[in-house]
């Protein structure tokens, strides 16, 4: 009986797309949980530095690409929510269920393989612009907590996922360039920030690849149980319209590619 409670409960959560946009947002937020206890039980050297001398060493920051930088912290929660109300059922699944594998994939290694970015001193970082003082300030909040989040990259392998589902959602070529452009933009930042190593990027493409394909079996296992891969979207309505709403022919494309 409890059995057949908690499996009809798993179907509603599946069903319920705010519960699956939701559930991921919660693992996202956890990020910062992690952080904390790691910087309350672990000095702020403990672990692993890990980096390429003759690429990391010859980087210095340039504040300007912060903007990337912060865009990846948004898409990472925008992109989600945008195709709660646009991707097909099954390819909605596959898309929450790699961002949720890698993000707690990323958390067992920061934990069982902590790795930190040694910052470079903030007088480093050029002019006196809010880009400038903004990256100033992230050197001293990182000091300050101790982080060891450094590999996988959360911005790298959101970043890729985001790219693969949007390409795979809308297959055109300027969606293709323009979500490559994006990618590379927001992994790019990563380094050119100087907040990871060539090797935290390396370790995210790993898990994004990995964590792409385990969403794409469990996501097209989950739709087949419930049968409702050709079933309507049910989203909540919005207050207001979306403006450039998808066709529906590639609405339709993508939910025959999704199978």
């Amino acid at each position: 009986m409890l059995g057949l409670i908690s499996e009809a409960w798993v179907a509603r959560a599946f069903r319920n797309r705010v519960a699956l946009f939701l559930g991921l947002f919660v693992i996202q937020m956890q990020f910062f949980t992690i952080n904390f206890v790691n910087s309350q039980l672990l000095a702020p050297t403990y672990g692993w530095e890990l980096k390429f001398g003759w690429i990391d060493n010859r980087l210095t920051p340039h504040a300007v690409w912060l903007i990337p930088y912060i865009l990846g912290f948004f898409l990472a929660a925008l992109i989600p929510l945008w195709g709660m109300y646009h991707m097909p059922n099954t390819l909605y699944r596959q898309f929450i269920l790699a961002m949720a594998l890698a993000a707690l994939f990323g958390y067992v290694l920061y934990i069982v393989f902590p790795t930190y970015v040694t910052k470079p001193p903030p007088d480093q970082v050029r002019g006196s612009g809010i880009l400038a003082r903004m990256l100033r300030f992230s050197y001293e909040l990182d000091d300050a907590a101790s982080t060891h989040n450094a590999a996988p990259s959360q911005h790298v392998f959101y970043a890729i996922l985001n790219m693969c589902f949007m390409i795979r959602f809308w297959p055109r070529l300027r969606v293709f360039l323009a979500w490559i452009a994006l990618a590379a933009l927001i992994t790019a930042s990563t380094l050119l920030t100087m907040r990871h190593r060539s090797p935290d990027l390396i370790s995210g493409y790993m898990v994004a690849v990995g964590a792409y394909y385990g969403g794409l079996y469990l996501g097209r296992r989950v739709t087949a149980w419930l049968g409702d891969a050709d079933g309507p979207i049910e989203a909540p309505r919005m207050p207001f319209d979306w403006r450039g709403r998808i066709p529906r022919r590639f609405a339709r494309d993508s939910r025959a590619r999704a199978r």
